[in-house]
Order: structure tokens, then sequence, then C-alpha cells
């Protein structure tokens, strides 16, 4: 027998899914695999055809799993995110209405560790006009117990309901029929940071949007080119396109480049060329004048880049540690370099300060010119004293300046982080918690509602943590519908520090006055980027109050 179930937990390892969702919760303890295939189909199909193919449907759990199956379609927006669409939607390139699930019913039961074949029936219609590429969505809506069908096949629903949803694209292609295939680029707009000097982003933004006006799907790619009305060059690149590059038919899709130097002021002409594959759609012009930053936020810096933004890595006592960084002037005129080691730590919200000099690291050279356009890889070392146990950090500041004006200086810091081996310890601890209700208009007066934890490290090195958790109301029941994490990259924090993370409160059906429960993995990189976890516990109360509060939105 343990033969024959370890078999099967093999199996259930082999069968492997494109899309996957985990789902975990500390009553169980347990995590959910689930899934179908393939997640897209392409078909090619003359008016009046009927063809046939399988959809699996996947369950890599111990119990039996139903699947509510629907078909649907969709668009995608200027910047490629999904419009799901019910069948009745209108949409001219939907074949939502050609295709069905040959099952007498639309739910189907999948066995533990199992998994099932469906026939999927696609007709096109005899009657259709033109030919060209056609979409739908097939979807298979994972169902928990106790919880209610539905007959909805949009993506509306989704994340009010406890459910799991997977999709399946339909591309059809169809031939035989006239087919008018043309893509143009409609619109070239340019947003010049410089003149707003934001904090983020520096140079210009090209938006390119494109507009397919034939029956044909395109994926197109482009570049652009910046020059002055005396044709001289001052950048060229790639256009690209958010989450995925597809034109469907009938839609308008957005191309972009980030030009991050500042141009001097002056009148310039932006040259724009998109084409398909090998296939040439066309050029445009647009002409744009610079002028002076008229922001009063900052004043634009020295524009140079350094990288990598941050240095983290494993060292020893004793030993002399190499390391490097490059110098990159995006500015039309020379800079002056100057790069020096100082102390780093960290704040309770996360941000780094930087604090004295620090006399035992050495950089080669620390100053230098470097002209338009150069870069240049500045070595530095450091050598880790006997004493020091768990972690050894500071930063490198590059402190940049125009050649010829010394008053315009930039600095940028580099914090460089080195786990000591052999010496490291973890730990943390949680010190307080607050209900904090955030106002994010001062017109509307709607507020967001949050729990700040303060996290501790009481370990001797730094680290990065993350929290997987649930909320769970006074009588026990889970208003999570499934384990949550609080971020995608996790929070760095320094020994012997803490920092708060907020945690949403938003968007529960909080119905009842009392303690509530967030139980919560904290997990944590340890020596050789090994993660571990540490299970916790937070408790917060909530009255009438507060509750009609956060269903108000209001203050």
């Amino acid at each position: 027998m343990k033969g024959v179930r370890k078999m099967k937990d093999i199996r259930a390892i082999i069968v492997v899914i494109s899309f996957t969702v985990f789902l975990f919760t500390f009553s169980l303890g347990a995590a959910y695999n689930l899934g179908l295939s393939p997640l897209k189909s392409e078909l090619i199909m003359y008016p009046g055809e009927t063809q046939e193919y399988d959809l699996r449907l996947m369950n890599g759990t111990l119990s039996d799993v139903d699947y509510q199956l629907e078909i649907g379609s969709f668009k995608l927006d200027e910047n490629g995110k999904y419009i799901y669409l019910k069948k009745e939607d209108e949409y001219s390139f939907s074949a939502a209405n050609w295709a069905e699930f040959e099952l007498n019913t639309d739910h189907i039961v999948v066995e533990a560790l199992g998994q099932a074949k469906i026939k999927v029936k696609v007709t096109v219609p005899r009657n259709l006009k033109h030919g060209g590429d056609y979409y739908a969505m097939l979807w298979a809506n994972f169902i928990p117990n106790g919880q209610n069908k539905t007959k909805e096949a949009s993506g509306a629903a989704i994340s009010i309901e406890r459910r799991f949803r997977f999709g399946s694209i339909l591309h059809i292609t169809v031939k035989g029929r006239p087919v008018k295939s043309k893509l143009e680029i409609e619109k070239i707009d340019i947003v010049n940071f410089d003149e707003i000097a934001t904090a983020t982003q520096r140079g210009l933004e090209l938006d390119v949007l494109v507009k397919n006006v034939g029956n044909t799907s395109y994926r197109p790619s482009g570049n652009f080119l910046i020059i002055s009305p005396e044709r001289k060059v001052w950048g060229r690149g790639r256009l690209l396109m958010k989450q995925t590059d597809l034109v469907m038919p009938g839609l308008v899709r957005k191309m972009y480049a980030l030009y991050d130097r500042s141009l001097p002021t002056g009148e310039y002409i932006a040259k724009v060329s998109v084409k398909s594959g090998k296939r040439y759609i066309g050029q445009k012009e647009y002409k744009f004048s610079v002028e002076e930053s008229k922001a009063t936020a900052r004043l634009l810096g020295v524009n140079f880049k350094v990288s990598p933004t941050q240095i983290i890595s494993d060292a020893k006592v004793g030993y002399t540690e190499m390391n490097k960084v490059e110098i990159y002037n995006k500015e039309f005129t020379t800079v002056v370099a100057s790069l020096s080691a100082v102390h780093v730590s960290m704040d309770e919200s996360g941000n780094f300060t930087f604090g004295s000099s620090l006399n035992d690291v050495r950089i080669y050279p620390p100053t230098f010119s470097l002209r338009e356009d150069q870069k240049r890889i500045v070595p530095f070392s450091v050598r880790i004293p006997r004493s020091t146990k768990g972690e050894f950090s500071f930063a490198l500041k590059v402190d940049v300046s125009l050649k010829e004006s010394n008053s315009n200086r930039t600095a940028y810091y580099v914090p460089v982080m080195m786990r000591l081996d052999g010496t490291t310890k973890y730990g943390f601890e949680i010190t307080k918690t607050k209900k904090i209700i955030i106002i994010s208009s001062t017109e509307t007066k709607k507020s967001t509602q949050v729990l700040r934890i303060w996290v501790k490290n009481t370990g001797n090195t730094f680290t990065n943590f993350n929290l997987t958790y649930d909320l769970i109301d006074p009588e026990g029941n889970y208003l999570t519908s499934q384990a949550k994490h609080l971020s995608q990259t996790g929070f760095l924090i320094f020994p012997n520090s803490q920092r708060y993370v907020d945690i949403p409160l938003e968007g529960y059906a909080f119905k009842k006055a009392g303690v509530y429960r967030i139980p919560f993995l904290l997990l944590y990189k340890a020596d050789k980027n090994k993660e571990k976890q540490i299970k916790m516990e937070v408790k917060f109360e909530l009255t009438e109050k507060e509750i009609q509060k956060m269903v108000e939105g209001t203050i």
C-alpha cells in the first residue's frame, strides 16, 4: 500500500500544469493544486466546419473537486489588461457562441489526484461574412464545498466569491472568406517628465497608439528616433508593450518607450516606425519642444545611473571582500564622480538612512571624470574584522557634479550588505499593533483601513521577510477566501531594528464587534537564501462604531 500511495503522490507531482493556485489555510495547513490544460488552443477552420479537441481538468488535492464549466469571451484594453465578457456581450470577433462542451451538465467532479478530459466542440457559422481571427475563453471554476454555483462567465465576481477560476483561450483563424489586414498608427503623445520634475522618472515617455482596423491579429514591434531640426540624432530605442504584444481585431493598443535622459531646451522630432514580423506597417513623425523645468517640487539633479542599486552577498570574517559598481553618465556633457563609503541603517518605515564616513573601504579610483554617454566600472574592497558577527553593512556614496558647474550636484547611495558565514542568528518578534484609518481623498472623505504591525529583527543579521496571513472573526469564521501574501517582494529589515508593515482591512464582511485574529506565517530568508518560517498571530478589537466606519468608508 505504501508503494501505491507513493506512486500516486509522484503522479500528482508529475502532472505539470501551467496555471496553479496555491491556497493556504491555517486550519488545514494544506495546499490545493488545481488547474486546466491547455491554456491556449489554436484552430484553423473554414465556415461551416466543425472541429473537436480535448480540455483537461486537473485535481492535485486529496479530495474530489467540483468544477463548473462556462464559456465567455474577452478583449484587451490599451495596456494589455484582459477585459472578460459574457456570452451576450458584443465583440465582433467573439467565438463564444461557436464553442460548447460535450456534456449533459455544466458541472464535472474530478477525483482526488486525478484528471478528466472534456470534449470541446467548435462550429464556425456557415454564413460568416469575413475571415480572420476570433476568440473565446473557456472557464473552469473550482467551487469549494458549501458554495453556491453560478451561471456567470465574466471575471467580475471572482474577487468577492469564495471560488477560483481558470481560463483557457480559444483562438480560431477562419479561412475561405475575405480578410482585411490593416494596422494603423493612430496617435503619438509625448510626456516630458523634466517639466514636472518627478521623483521617480525623468526624461520622456513616448506613447504610440496603434489601431487594428482589420480582421486579423497583429504582434507588432517598433522603434523610435529623436532628432533635432538640423538632423542631429539625440536618442533611439525600441517601443514596448505591456502584458502582451497581441493586438486583436478592432482594438487599440498602446506601445511605449521611456527615454530617461534630459534633452537640452529646443525643438525636436520623434520618428516612430512600426512593423509586424518582416512586414512594414508605417511611420509617423511628431514634433515637440523641450522647455526648462517649471517644477517647484525639486530641482532636477545630474542625470546618471548606478548599477546595481544594492549589493547583497555572503562573506567571511578576516577576509577581504571585492565587489564593483557601474557609473553611467546620461548627461550631454562631462561630469565628475566622487565615491566614498558611509554608515547605513534603516528607519521604521523601511527607508535607508545614511551616516558618517567609513574609512575601511578602498575604492579604485575614488574620483574620476565621465564624458557624455560614457560608462565606468569601479571596483571596491573591504576587509571584514574578525570581531564582527552576523553582518557587515555600509553604503557607497556616489557624488556627481557637472564639470562646468560644481553647484549642480547629485548624491546616490548603494547599500552593500554582507552576511558573515557561520556567525548569523535569526529571530523576530511583534512589538506592537495599531489600527489606522488613512484618508485617501479630502473631497470624498473616503478612507482606507489597515492594521499596522511593528516587526522587530531580534537576530544579528539583515534579512528579507514576508507575511502570509488569514483574517478570522470573533466567531472563528475565515473572512479571507485564501491566505494572502502581504508583499510580492518582501521587506528588508536590519538587525536589532524594527519596521512596520500594513495589513489591509478593507473588502471584508465585518459584521460583529469583538476580537479578531490574524494568524500568519512570517517567512524569512536565512543563510544561502534558504526560506524559513515562523507561525505567529496578532489580535485586534473592533467596536460597532469602527465597523460602521469601515462599512461606510468615511470618517
